[in-house]
């Protein structure tokens, strides 16, 4: 079986351990890149097939479908994602994490994975 993980699926997983175990509710595109190669990594010692889908249709569909839930802020030399003021970790994992494979669960919240967002478990 092979698992596609889409942005909205990254940004929303990371953000989630973010907010509960920082209390920031941003995350950076660079941060984002280097998760989801950690994800990948992880998926892939344990022999299982993955696809990030970071394209640029797939990025921006992400910023029209998802914008209830996140403000993008175009900065310098980087883009952030910021969690939107009254949406809650709760509200992101019924919306993302319900449908979610438990191996792709396991490999979002695997310490070495949330720490490559300088985030400490």
């Amino acid at each position: 079986m092979c698992y596609y993980i889409g942005i909205e699926d990254l940004v929303a997983n990371a953000l989630i351990e973010i907010v509960e175990k920082t209390s920031k509710r941003d995350v950076s595109f660079k941060q984002l890149n280097e998760y989801g190669a950690a994800i990948i990594e992880k998926l892939k010692l344990c022999q299982k097939e993955v696809t990030l889908i970071f394209t640029r249709d797939k990025t921006d569909a992400f910023f029209h479908d998802c914008s209830e839930y996140f403000i993008i802020k175009e900065m310098q030399d980087d883009i952030i994602i910021s969690l939107k003021d009254g949406i809650s970790t709760d509200v992101l994992r019924q919306q993302f994490r319900v449908n979610i494979a438990l191996t792709l669960l396991k490999a979002f919240v695997a310490k070495d994975t949330v720490s490559i967002l300088g985030v400490e478990c």
